[in-house]
């Protein structure tokens, strides 16, 4: 996006700016943070073109609003208005928002205090959300059923589990596949539904510090960004896919203190919603639905990776690696030891 056109938003929105700051790319979006003349920052966002893309950025400026009317460190609206860019047939939409300070932190950079820190924010927003209605957002089971066929239509193909196979020395229990939608379909039946961030992982969080001190104490949370994913579902949905990020990410912390950190520390200690625990009955036992949902983010992370890459490359991707490692710890999935463990 130039900067002539970018002068022209802004404009249309009633300021000028003296300075714009480095580009930040997102999965949906870019923002193009700006200094105005009258010395405030604000950010200006241009959504990706999509399906239903007008509608996703409305729900989420809705959750994002309500969420900041609280007092969360969040995007707001500036201005009420998207305005259209429109080129013949190619439409996209930009939006006014606050510009939230702080960094995101490597993956390699979490410390127990982030971890909690996490987990307290995210239990917090669960406890506002709950009175936000429902009404318009997609329903996070809906659309994770979509994605479940996706994933059994790829991982039940003669071609794909014969490369698996050969290539990365790997087996997919289609068993598991089959007791995912079983909870999918369950899940639908719970109480407690409710508006969910559901992208709530490390490139969405801003942290900033204390400028005199580095001690942990003076860390906080100074920005939650992306609310595009946002869709109503039981809180478990929205803590289990953090979860899954966390315990790909935090690679210098084991599975036993991420979980420690986040979920007991951060999300109830901390936190102002309880950490609810659902078990699902079925074949003769009960499914813990927090553990089974863990299985499913980190099954749909995996298959996002062998759709999108060469398998000869995956084999030096860490992050690929380590989603491996836990699968087969979790027996997701099997394998022969064929390739580079992390």
């Amino acid at each position: 996006m130039n900067e002539q056109l970018i002068a022209r938003i802004v404009k249309a929105y009633g300021l000028s700016y003296t300075k714009l700051l480095p580009i930040e790319k997102g999965y949906r979006n870019e923002s193009h943070p700006f200094l105005t003349v009258g010395g405030q920052f604000a950010n200006l966002i241009i959504y990706k073109r999509e399906p239903n893309i007008l509608q996703t950025i409305r729900l989420a400026n809705r959750s994002s609003n309500y969420l900041a009317e609280k007092g969360f460190p969040v995007r707001r609206t500036l201005d009420p208005r998207l305005i259209c860019l429109q080129a013949g047939n190619y439409r996209r939409y930009a939006g006014l928002y606050n510009y939230l300070p702080g960094q995101t932190i490597p993956w390699e950079g979490y410390t127990q205090q982030h971890i909690k820190l996490l987990g307290a924010m995210l239990s917090n927003m669960h406890a506002e959300l709950k009175s936000l209605s429902i009404n318009g957002y997609p329903s996070v089971t809906n659309q994770y059923l979509k994605y479940w066929q996706v994933m059994q239509h790829y991982f039940t193909n003669p071609g794909v589990n014969t490369a698996l196979k050969r290539k990365l020395g790997l087996k997919i229990d289609t068993e598991t596949l089959k007791q995912i939608k079983l909870i999918l379909l369950a899940s639908q039946q719970l109480h407690q539904q409710q508006v969910l961030h559901l992208d709530f992982v490390r490139s969405n969080i801003l942290f900033t510090a204390n400028q005199t001190s580095h001690q942990q104490a003076d860390l906080m949370i100074s920005g939650v960004l992306d609310f595009e994913k946002t869709a109503y579902g039981h809180p478990l949905f929205d803590i289990a896919r953090s979860l899954a990020f966390l315990l790909v990410d935090c690679k210098y912390k084991t599975e036993a203190q991420v979980r420690k950190y986040f979920l007991l520390s951060g999300y109830q200690k901390r936190g102002s919603s309880p950490l609810p625990h659902v078990k699902l009955r079925g074949d003769n036992q009960a499914d813990d639905l927090l553990e089974r949902l863990i299985d499913l983010f980190l099954l749909y992370d995996f298959y996002k990776f062998l759709k999108h890459n060469p398998y000869e490359d995956l084999a030096d991707n860490e992050h690929f690696l380590r989603t491996q490692n836990i699968l087969l710890t979790r027996q997701m999935i099997y394998g022969n030891d064929t390739i580079k463990q992390s």
